[in-house]
């Protein structure tokens, strides 16, 4: 049997977890846990000019039962809605002892909320006592026309300066309105009850036919999340389709190994993609689409940093031997496993969701950032190792790719720097924009460089010296002209001299001189051979005969 602070710390993570992903709050809760945070929201800024359809709405019903099953109506329970002004100080104090625990956290709230029995002087709607009676309006809603047809109560958030964060909770407490003392105080009952709750939390009058499907439903925070994501979605579909007809032609692992990056990215764009899209529609969206997509993200980051390391220790480029393998995936699975637990971190705690925390200002997030410099040193350091050892046709690729992925590996947390002078308000839609960009215009360089017209340069599949098919793919055979110099004995200095016109190149080496045929290729004089410095067995015998004859 578990201890009852386990079972509580359980039940209020769980909650928490359901809360959090949804803004159609449906639920049941026990009175027993005296305490439990539903939902943060952020309203847009109110135009007076269009007051319904732009202030908030939270309007819902919440009813109770006993054990038995049936209907129970009292106020010995609160739903309280207000702003982080007061919602901290009233969150903070939650753990009091339990005399104490109910005055102190409503010491601030009672200071400016109306209560039709205590302080009909208040100017806020902060409170409603619950449950409701079954069928009914809360006690609290003393005018049926502010209320939303088929709802309990409703609250309404007006805000003329600023988008603004509200927090919804239910707390153990209730006033002593009886004896008219008006005293908070926590409700020792009998028998706990068991609430359940439906609440819908939205920007704009639900009732008007104008509202923005992609903005009424989601916290302001949210707002143009639909259109990044769609946006993102078609990029890297392009992308994509591009990408299998250049993969098609140059099949090799590192090529597969980015075939899955491109096509992870994808799937993890379109999961969530889906879920804003339902969410706009029925204020919960698909939450196992939301989770699995935010999963495939981070693993395709982490096989994304793991073909960067790839490449800078040159394979597929200078060799096809991979050294360090164990290192080498040792690194990336401590990078994943540490994205994997910043996640789950971010979705547990609460703390994090009350103060508008970013996820990279926490402990997890500062040793998951700490750990991408040093893979990015990494990077850099077999890159130059890289770089001392490759072909002269690969030196090109591998100061193009360096430059741009140092940038790709240091964007984050400079980008995480940034971020905590940026409103809570904007910066989930900041962060999510830049990050599709860099990632996009990362795949977008890769495209480029692994282009078959411009692969064939430095993919080890192929020979060295480029045999002259691919010469003609790259079109570098329209801009090159080549003299395939023959020399008998030792060279100490060689000398060559082109008559223009003629097709002959005249060759002095030691003082002699050799007369070589050349033929014209789209307009470039070329020596007629193979590949590797192997010359055509024909053109070698014609060689020949004209060497006799100069001699």
């Amino acid at each position: 049997m578990k201890p009852l602070s386990v079972r509580v710390v359980a039940v209020v993570v769980l909650l928490t977890l359901r809360a959090a992903t949804a803004l159609h709050l449906q639920g049941t809760w026990n009175s027993k846990n005296f305490f439990v945070f539903l939902a943060k929201f952020g309203f847009q800024k109110t135009n007076p000019q269009k007051l319904e359809d732009t202030q908030g709405y939270i309007y819902g019903n919440i009813t109770a039962t006993d054990s038995s099953g049936a209907a129970v109506h009292s106020e010995d329970l609160t739903l309280v809605v207000v702003d982080s002004e007061y919602f901290i100080h009233f969150y903070g104090n939650r753990s009091l002892p339990q005399k104490q625990v109910c005055p102190v956290m409503f010491g601030k709230i009672d200071t400016i909320a109306f209560d039709y029995a205590c302080n009909a002087k208040g100017v806020e709607d902060f409170l409603r006592a619950i449950p409701c009676p079954q069928g009914k309006l809360c006690v609290d809603e003393d005018n049926p026309a502010n209320v939303i047809p088929e709802s309990q109560f409703t609250f309404k958030v007006r805000d003329t300066e600023q988008p603004r964060f509200w927090y919804i909770s239910i707390v153990s407490c209730s006033r002593d309105r009886a004896q008219r003392q008006c005293e908070w105080m926590p409700k020792a009952m009998k028998e706990p009850l068991t609430i359940q709750y439906d609440i819908w939390v939205v920007n704009g009058n639900p009732e008007s036919k104008s509202l923005n499907p992609f903005e009424h439903q989601f916290s302001f925070e949210f707002h143009d999340v639909f259109e990044i994501h769609l946006v993102a979605f078609l990029v890297i579909s392009l992308i994509l389709f591009l990408w299998m007809y250049a993969f098609l032609r140059q099949k090799h692992m590192i090529t597969k190994l980015l075939t899955v990056v491109f096509g992870g990215e994808l799937l993890s764009t379109s999961l969530s993609l889906t879920h804003v899209l339902v969410f706009a529609f029925n204020g919960k969206g698909v939450d196992w689409m939301s989770k699995v997509g935010t999963l495939v993200d981070i693993v395709v980051q982490c096989l994304f940093m793991m073909f960067l390391l790839l490449l800078a220790k040159g394979w597929g480029i200078t060799t096809d031997e991979l050294k360090w393998k164990s290192v080498l995936f040792g690194i990336c699975g401590v990078y994943t496993v540490l994205n994997l637990f910043l996640y789950i971190w971010n979705l547990v705690e609460i703390d994090n969701i009350i103060s508008n925390t970013d996820e990279w200002q926490t402990w997890p997030g500062y040793a998951t950032l700490a750990f991408r410099l040093i893979v990015m040193v990494w990077f850099l350091v077999e890159l130059r190792r890289t770089y001392h050892h490759s072909h002269q046709d690969n030196v090109a690729f591998i100061q193009h790719f360096g430059a741009f992925f140092l940038m790709w590996f240091i964007y984050l947390p400079v980008l995480a720097l940034i971020s905590t002078q940026v409103s809570p308000l904007w910066r989930y839609k900041t962060i999510l924009s830049i990050s599709y960009t860099v990632d996009i215009l990362a795949y977008a360089v890769l495209l480029h460089l692994f282009w078959p017209s411009r692969s064939v340069l430095f993919m080890v599949s192929g020979e060295r010296p480029l045999p002259m098919y691919d010469l003609e793919i790259t079109g570098l055979l329209d801009d090159m002209q080549e003299t395939t110099l023959f020399a008998q004995g030792d060279k100490k200095e060689t000398n060559v001299d082109t008559a223009e016109g003629d097709g002959i190149t005249t060759i002095k080496n030691n003082g002699d001189t050799v007369s070589k045929k050349r033929i014209k290729i789209n307009g470039s004089c070329q020596t007629p051979g193979g590949t590797n410095g192997h010359t055509n067995k024909a053109y070698r015998d014609e060689l020949s005969d004209d060497d006799e004859d100069n001699t």
